[in-house]
């Protein structure tokens, strides 16, 4: 059997790929979860934050619309959670990146934030049946990393 040499470069250069793409775990982050299957208004979980949040999607899908669509983007919202008041809304972020296979991801930054309880919303589901499946959200409050 003959191996081609060219055939042993392409397997080593996506090894060398698959490597660099980013190597956070759960581990590096506050905390980690999923959505299975969301729609608009879908809310996380609440954490202590004050300047600095970063929330990450890895290995976003959903379910085709009728006409084949598939879901290609969704908006997340930042909300700091204040008790028997209005909460405060900040910037809506688009993830797309997450949507093109796996280990595909897409991250949000917000900066500048008041000390507080934090959480975020899927403000939309764009391109199919406004569902929405994310294998892995990790939320990270530390800019430092």
């Amino acid at each position: 059997m003959r191996i081609r040499r060219g055939g042993i470069v392409a397997a080593i250069t996506t090894a060398v790929t698959l490597l660099s793409m980013s190597t956070a775990t759960a581990e590096d982050y506050l905390w980690s979860s999923y959505f299975f299957q969301v729609s608009k208004g879908q809310e996380s979980r609440r954490w202590s934050d004050e300047q600095y949040s970063e929330v990450m999607y890895r290995n976003c899908s959903g379910p085709e619309s009728s006409g084949g669509s598939k879901p290609y983007k969704t908006d997340i919202q930042m909300h700091r959670d204040i008790s028997a008041w209005p909460d405060a809304d900040y910037d809506t972020k688009s993830f797309t990146e997450c949507f093109k296979g796996y280990m595909h991801q897409s991250d949000g930054e917000w900066h500048d934030l008041p000390q507080g309880q934090y959480y975020f919303s899927v403000e939309g589901v764009y391109g199919g049946v406004g569902q929405l499946s994310v294998e892995l959200i990790m939320v990270d409050n530390t800019a430092a990393d």
